[in-house]
């Protein structure tokens, strides 16, 4: 029985140990630093038109959010009156992120109101917009090319460290030696 139990030892560290080498977290989920993001929306060639900042405060009222539950932002919007924008925002937490998510979606849909009688060409813009949440944070991106802006937030992931993968490796084949015992 002693034998038995030393033999199973390893595969009950086992366990253990791939349980508290979790991600913590669904993948995305990290939320997005606000300058970083917004630096790679505006360093992808996504946009077409001049973009200026807007302070916390603006940017507050602009989408509807309550100006005490914005932790830190990043935000541009366009300066010819165009539907291009950023705005990555950080929030006291999940909750108040989904409600600012509501607002940032508010005001793809009050742009795309605005814009369709005067400037119809700004629509398929809105039509494209990301709008997404991720933990306390929240994004809007409305770019000329989507697909450009898309592809700068996925290069935000950053990949699995090939030393991590070295040592679950040194982990197993050390395992396997205990197994063996």
């Amino acid at each position: 029985m002693k034998s038995l139990l030393i033999r199973l030892m390893p595969a009950a560290l086992l366990c253990l140990a791939l349980t508290a080498c979790g991600g913590g977290g669904a993948v995305g989920q990290t939320p997005y630093d606000p300058e970083t993001a917004a630096q790679a929306l505006l360093d992808s060639g996504a946009f077409s038109d001049a973009l200026d900042t807007v302070d916390q405060d603006t940017a507050a009222a602009l989408y509807g959010i309550d100006a005490d539950t914005i932790t830190g932002s990043a935000v541009y919007t366009s300066l010819s009156a165009g539907a291009e924008e950023i705005a990555v925002l950080v929030l006291t937490d999940e909750d108040a992120a989904a409600a600012a998510l509501d607002g940032l979606e508010a005001r793809v849909a009050d742009q795309k109101a605005v814009l369709e009688s005067y400037q119809p060409d700004e629509v398929s813009k809105l039509d494209s917009a990301i709008v997404e949440q991720r933990g306390n944070s929240v994004l809007l991106a409305v770019a000329a090319d989507a697909e450009k802006a898309r592809a700068a937030l996925d290069g935000l992931e950053k990949p699995a460290s090939p030393q991590k993968s070295a040592g679950y490796r040194h982990f197993f084949s050390n395992f396997l030696g205990w197994c063996r015992v």
